[in-house]
């Protein structure tokens, strides 16, 4: 596979004066901040096609703690389904765990939207110890987010009203493709996590560096996902922060994540992507 994606005849290194124009292009990188997708991009848009990629999560020793995999489907139309299975060690569960994760969401020309999303944690013997579960209702602007615990024989849910661009932890990644493609140096967004809670966030570019993938050199993009606490603002300062390196070539794949595991009390990582040759893209919708 082509390591670089020719746009209007040209490839090769994009700066930030550039990235304005790509915006304009009809293409688009679905990555996430934990799925790296990485597939023919012949066969990209046809219903049905699906797009492949693995990760792993280390400490900050650089001892592993989960590996995964994932992959995404065309179904119909705009609507595309993300499906990640995870093993090993997660913050909040005793030993070893899996899971598997699927949203279904919505690409348009202006936006990535989450539809739902079903999550099944198993423990290290297989069996089913909970069920996590988001529906988004863009009428009323409402995430419902129910939490089955199988092990405490509870169930909890909870509701949020969300006012801006809202996405789960399965889309993360594209709003700093995004932020790439449409030459913009900040975004404000809304995150629904998976305690779960609604967190107002602000994506920035920082800086342009070099980092190491893999064994290779690679020219990136380095964003920061700060939280926004309004009057409390102050306090961000003892919050960690998340980082993430996107590509500085088209079509500025995900290729590095560093902060919390999930929640802000969760112990610091780095989640890497396994692939060395990332090509996929899906089209806009024409509509």
């Amino acid at each position: 596979m082509s390591k670089l994606l020719s746009l209007n005849g040209r490839s090769g290194w994009y700066d930030l004066a550039e990235r304005k124009d790509l915006s304009m292009g009809k293409i688009l990188q679905i990555f996430v901040v934990l799925i790296f997708f990485a597939a023919d991009p012949a066969h990209a848009g046809t219903e049905g096609s699906v797009y492949e990629t693995s990760y792993a999560c280390n400490d900050l020793k650089g001892d592993q703690r989960w590996q995964a995999t994932a992959e995404i489907i065309h179904k119909e139309g705009d609507i595309y389904t993300i499906t990640e299975k995870m093993e090993g060690i997660y913050s909040g569960f005793s030993g070893r765990i899996s899971w598997v994760a699927t949203t279904d969401f919505e690409r348009t020309k202006d936006a990535v939207k989450p539809l739902n999303m079903d999550q099944r944690i198993f423990d290290s013997n297989g069996k089913l110890i909970a069920v996590s579960k988001q529906d988004f209702n863009y009428t009323d602007n409402v995430v419902t987010c129910v939490y089955e615990d199988r092990v405490k024989n509870t169930v909890t849910k909870k509701e949020f009203k969300f006012s801006k661009n809202i996405i789960n932890r399965l889309l993360q990644g594209l709003c700093g493709q995004k932020l790439i493609e449409d030459g913009e140096t900040s975004k404000e967004i809304q995150i629904i996590s998976p305690e779960p809670a609604l967190y107002n966030m602000k994506l920035r570019m920082i800086d342009q560096e070099e980092i190491e993938i893999n064994g290779r050199k690679r020219k990136a993009y380095k964003l920061c996902f700060d939280p926004m606490l309004g009057v409390f603002n102050f306090v961000k300062v003892f919050l960690p922060k998340a980082f993430v390196w996107h590509s500085a070539e088209p079509i500025f794949e995900l290729l590095k994540y560093a902060g919390p595991e999930s929640s802000v009390n969760s112990p610091e990582v780095e989640i890497i992507s396994l692939d060395k040759d990332v090509t996929t893209f899906i089209p806009l919708p024409q509509r």
